[in-house]
């Protein structure tokens, strides 16, 4: 029987020791990638002890480096009133039309409510969400006139 499992798309850095020394099998071993995908990771910048001396060695602090540097490249910052597509892979606002905020009486602290601001993509028609506050909604709703809706405790 096939192994659908999905992989995660990033590795945790944690995962290995920062004073100890890795091979590339190792590396493959401990975030369950192939060699090949280590190797890889040389070509993009991952720093080996010695060039000259094989098996490659890793140290485990230049692992975590360049997996952190990898995830903080991919990242994309979202402005105010922008949403995460995941259809188009990049920052998006929502159709005005589309926008949508509910509150909830569930609590994030002593002061703020959660919220949930939803809308439709511009440019795919894909559904977003956001989980926010009602602190953060207040300045939404201030530029944009969406639809606004306030939900008791389920």
């Amino acid at each position: 029987m096939k192994n659908t499992t999905k992989k995660k798309r990033n590795c945790n850095p944690n995962l290995v020791r920062a004073r100890h020394c890795y091979s590339f099998a190792e590396i493959a071993e401990v975030y369950h990638r192939h060699t090949r995908t280590v190797q890889t990771w040389r070509r993009e910048g991952l720093q080996v002890i010695d060039d000259a001396s094989k098996p490659y060695l890793v140290m485990g602090a230049e692992i975590r480096r360049f997996l952190r540097q990898r995830r903080q490249k991919s990242r994309r910052p979202l402005k105010a009133g922008e949403f995460f597509c995941s259809k188009c892979r990049c920052p998006r606002k929502s159709l005005p039309d589309k926008l949508s905020v509910e509150i909830t009486n569930k609590r994030l602290g002593k002061t703020h409510k959660q919220a949930f601001i939803r809308g439709a993509c511009e440019a795919c028609g894909q559904s977003l969400l956001l989980f926010s506050s009602d602190r953060k909604v207040k300045g939404l709703l201030e530029k944009t006139d969406c639809f606004y809706r306030n939900i008791g405790r389920l």
